[in-house]
């Protein structure tokens, strides 16, 4: 298999790809053949795939507060290989084909059928078996992908666009709250629709880390009516860029939007001195620190989406992570 890779942007996502990606049929080499009798092989071949696609988002959606390497690498493999199939996909036929090829694993997994012999999917089996994950949660990283495959890069109005979007980086964010919080706790509701704030949010990020990439392909993801308040044209984004009339401004209405759902999330943790309680749950909402960090970097290049400072890696962003992960505060 070649060692090359490219580098594949798109959200607030980086994803190193190999060229004969881990979640097609050519990566089940026969070399390590997955088997029902032999989960063990099949967690093995999830966590290469984890690693090889790892992205910065990816380990703040995991359940690293609770459960063994094998079910973290389990969950982690199947959030990336269904982002992979938006991002290394470029049909909508064959997207569609194997988003529908998971539903049917996730079906046969949780009515206690044999698993698919597919490395993901006999380690998601196995993780069923040992943690208490939700198929609801799952089915809707699957649903929301593929309902979008076919949708206009730019929504009506922005709060379509949030209503489209945010249920995915919902699903991203509450799938794991049962490993790490008992459905029964009466914080679960709390944490639950705090979490909520923080989906809007990573909509919104998503939104304008993927400005640049769409432009480049002539197309824009800015949603119809913040155009319309801004007298923001298509035609003059494509050809000037960061200079068209109206651009900052809609992406300053955009960006506060996105720190206004922050500010209700800190708001929410108010009763306990703004910190996450219980901490067990932390992992969750340090999803909303990569989201930050961008926002802020946007306004301190004046809301220019497309400044080459804003492409290069943070190098802040990892001890920011852990400064909030034992801080225990959003």
């Amino acid at each position: 298999m070649s060692t090359r890779t490219v580098l594949t942007r798109l959200g607030h996502l980086r994803v190193y790809t190999p060229l004969r990606a881990f979640s097609t049929s050519r990566a089940l080499s026969s070399e390590h053949p997955p088997s029902p009798a032999n989960p063990a092989n099949a967690r093995q071949v999830a966590t290469a795939g984890g690693r090889t696609h790892r992205t910065p988002g990816a380990p703040l959606n995991s359940p690293v507060a609770a459960g063994g390497p094998g079910e973290n690498a389990a969950y982690c493999a199947s959030l990336l290989e269904l982002h992979l199939v938006t991002t290394t996909v470029s049909q909508p036929a064959i997207a569609a084909m194997r988003f529908q090829f998971w539903r049917d694993a996730l079906a046969a997994i949780f009515s206690g059928k044999p698993a698919p012999q597919h490395p993901v999917a006999l380690a998601l089996a196995e993780m069923h078996a040992a943690r208490p994950v939700q198929r609801y949660y799952l089915g809707q990283l699957i649903d929301v992908r593929a309902k979008n495959l076919a949708a206009p890069s730019a929504s009506a109005t922005l709060e379509q666009h949030l209503a489209t979007y945010s249920p995915l980086a919902g699903a991203l964010l509450q799938g794991p709250l049962p490993i790490l919080l008992s459905p029964t706790d009466p914080e679960t509701g709390h944490i639950a629709h705090t979490l909520s704030h923080i989906a809007h949010l990573l909509a919104v990020s998503s939104l304008l880390r993927a400005l640049p990439s769409l432009v480049a392909k002539r197309q824009l993801n800015i949603p119809a009516d913040v155009s319309a308040r801004h007298g923001l044209v298509d035609e003059e984004v494509f050809r000037r860029g960061t200079e068209a009339p109206g651009l900052k401004d809609a992406l300053f209405e955009i960006a506060t939007r996105g720190m206004d759902e922050l500010i209700t999330a800190r708001r929410d943790l108010n009763k306990t001195d703004g910190k996450v309680v219980p901490k067990e749950c932390m992992p969750l909402f340090l999803a909303a620190v990569p989201a930050e960090r961008y926002l802020h970097r946007l306004e301190k290049a004046d809301f220019d989406v497309f400044a080459p400072e804003l492409a290069k890696h943070d190098w802040q962003l990892a001890p920011r992570i852990w400064w909030a992960y034992h801080r225990g505060k959003l």
